[in-house]
């Protein structure tokens, strides 16, 4: 009977140590790769016939450290630093009735701050996760390219233009928007964590600088023209991929 009950007792022990163990509370030091697939939304471009644009699934890839803190076992912050491959992909028809295909590529540094949640840990090998909140994106580089020979994006294809707007000088420098997460956190050992998920990030603000704009020389006489239709509708970023990371936790009991 005693040894019985001496083997309850250890065994008891070691559960609640291996709760201890696999609390989420604490501090949260990570990293995360997503390979997403990126859209540039516009009302205009989807509503023009096909032969003028049309969309093209396009691929990006996004990945960086994360860091926060869990107040208890199932809620916290999260703050991640992301660099961003993403664009837009699409074709239409030239002057000579030949399919041409496009491409923007757009590399954003994205910095979300999110409300984290998780289900309870203590017991569980798989526990839930949810974020979601706000992200604001830093334009760091962008280039366009196509496959029609004849023609150079970042220059003028007439003599008495100047001032062409490069690539980067054709997008907005800053954009902000909402960020949602939903995934499975996997415990690995000690306090490590294996993340997969699902993500997506949408940009309420314009990507599209709408004022950039060059002159149009005319006997000596320049116009500011804008290099945007006027009227032309917002743009916005669109982002959805699958989340591979971990997380490790530095506890506080």
């Amino acid at each position: 009977m005693k040894g019985s009950l001496r083997l309850v007792l250890l065994l008891m022990l070691c559960f609640c140590g291996t709760a201890t163990v696999f609390g989420q509370k604490g501090i949260k030091i990570g990293f995360s790769a997503i390979p997403q697939t990126t859209w540039m939304l516009n009302k205009d471009d989807m509503e023009a016939p096909l032969d003028q644009f049309e969309y093209k699934t396009t691929f990006g890839m996004a990945a960086g450290p994360s860091f926060g803190y869990n107040f208890n076992d199932g809620l916290g912050f999260r703050m991640n630093f992301l660099y961003s491959a993403q664009g837009q992909r699409y074709s239409n028809l030239n002057s000579e009735g030949t399919t041409v295909t496009h491409n923007r590529r757009l590399n954003y540094f994205k910095i979300p701050l999110l409300f984290h949640f998780n289900t309870n840990s203590a017991y569980r090998k798989v526990i839930f996760t949810a974020e979601a909140g706000m992200q604001f994106n830093l334009l760091t580089r962008a280039r366009y390219y196509n496959d029609d020979q004849s023609y150079t994006p970042d220059e003028a294809l007439w003599d008495n233009v100047t001032d062409y707007p490069t690539t980067y000088q054709r997008y907005k420098v800053y954009e902000f928007g909402p960020v949602l997460a939903l995934g499975f956190d996997v415990k690995m050992k000690y306090n490590l964590m294996a993340n997969v998920g699902i993500r997506a990030d949408y940009s309420l603000s314009d990507a599209e600088n709408k004022n950039a704009g060059y002159k149009l020389w005319t006997f000596g006489i320049p116009d500011d023209v804008r290099y945007y239709p006027e009227g032309r509708a917002k743009t916005n970023n669109l982002n959805a991929g699958l989340v591979f990371g971990f997380t490790y936790t530095i506890s506080q009991r």
